[in-house]
């Protein structure tokens, strides 16, 4: 068969054969599990991951310690919980014999597989619904940002809460939804743009039932942080300290500005971040009208996952593993927005695996850099450019 005929098959046509479920379902997560933890693996190429950065930071006391408590944590309190639960197994592990850190890396591995494994039977269920081509479930649970930043951080924990959210709002499961989306904001706020976006299009039909969607949610999310206040207060405030001083990290604007953390410009930032899956939505809504394509029941996952994803490209914040909050696109993109998404897709990869590097680089192209975060450096012209990738993204796929 020609080239040209073989893309043409992987791409656009489908095949339900058992046997393409097996290795398309089961033997492609057990790969990218095996290349996650031989990326990241002490044993193997130990790549930097935030579990690296809490455990070295107070390594004397994450073991026998306790998040907020005993060393400063600045994540979600679900993320403290998984990681109590990492860090007392490696405690007795440690008793055992056994290295600290690497069983605290180790236990990652079961926990984020285990959101991963759910994660895949998602896709597995939307894939088959909707007859999604094989070459677009396979890159929503193998897309190189999987590969890379599945054991990095704890993202993946709360993209499987914002599609499975997504998922039952298209089912009419509409407090289902609401309380699972807004799980996933306890995770990690991102699923809280769906939020706005749902909220916003069950307000045009029914506001009474989209007001409780969006309090029921909002309360989900916040009930984490409220027991956290009144259990340890000072956890809390430096939750909210740390991350309101955060810099400018990989973020839009970094190409404008020599200090990464301008006040201005971070305020406007948040300001885009929010305003956005709300623009977004109503004018994606106002082209849906009277148009059955865009009405269907994929055009209804597509707007709120695009809400999140514009939410993440105006973000100040913008670290290179939230990019799996956006690997569920690939299942509902048509002609060639597949491709974009798919090379933005590697340049955020790339962030990462050349971060280490960046004073090699800088020499070698004959600039003076002051380092990876700062817009000078290549890496952050790769930062920026899956950004620009984002927005040409949005604009091919509504």
């Amino acid at each position: 068969m020609p080239p040209r005929l073989i893309l043409r098959d992987m791409w656009g046509k489908d095949s339900r054969g058992s046997g393409d479920r097996y290795f398309l379902y089961i033997a492609i997560p057990i790969a990218v599990v095996l290349m996650g933890i031989i990326i990241h693996d002490p044993a193997f190429l130990a790549q930097y991951t935030d579990y690296a950065a809490i455990y070295y930071r107070s390594h004397d006391r994450v073991l026998p310690g306790y998040p907020y408590i005993d060393y400063e944590f600045e994540y979600t309190p679900i993320i403290a919980a998984l990681w109590l639960i990492a860090s007392k197994t490696a405690l007795y592990l440690s008793h055992l014999g056994y290295d600290p850190f690497a069983s605290v890396v180790r236990s990652f591995y079961i926990i984020n597989g285990f959101f991963y494994a759910l994660y895949v039977y998602a896709i597995y269920k939307i894939s088959e619904e909707r007859r999604v081509p094989r070459a677009l479930s396979m890159l929503s649970i193998a897309s190189p940002s999987i590969i890379y930043y599945l054991f990095y951080n704890w993202d993946i924990v709360a993209t499987l809460l914002m599609i499975l959210g997504v998922y039952f709002f298209t089912k009419g499961r509409i407090y289902l939804s609401s309380l699972l989306l807004g799980l996933g904001s306890a995770v990690k706020i991102m699923p809280m743009f769906a939020v706005l976006s749902i909220f916003i299009a069950i307000m045009l039909r029914e506001p009474r039932k989209a007001l409780f969607f969006l309090l029921l949610s909002v309360l989900t999310a916040a009930s984490p942080f409220l027991a956290l206040l009144s259990i340890h207060p000072p956890g809390f405030f430096y939750f909210l300290s740390y991350h309101s001083q955060w810099y400018c990290e990989n973020c839009f604007y970094i190409l404008l500005t020599d200090n990464i953390y301008d006040q201005m410009l971070r305020s406007l930032s948040i300001s885009l971040m929010l305003c956005t899956p709300i623009v977004y939505t109503i004018i994606a809504m106002v082209r849906r009208t009277g148009d059955p394509h865009r009405s269907s029941e994929s055009g209804s996952m597509l707007v709120p996952l695009l809400s999140v994803t514009l939410s993440i490209s105006f973000s100040y914040i913008y670290s290179p593993q939230m990019n799996i909050f956006l690997t569920p696109l690939y299942l509902f993109l048509k002609n060639n927005s597949k491709y974009i998404l798919l090379a933005q897709d590697m340049l955020n990869t790339m962030i990462m695996v050349l971060w280490f590097h960046e004073k090699a680089i800088s020499s070698f192209l004959n600039i003076e850099s002051r380092g990876p975060w700062f817009r000078e450096s290549p890496i952050q012209w790769i930062a920026f450019l899956r950004i620009v990738l984002i927005w040409i993204l949005v604009l091919m796929a509504s």
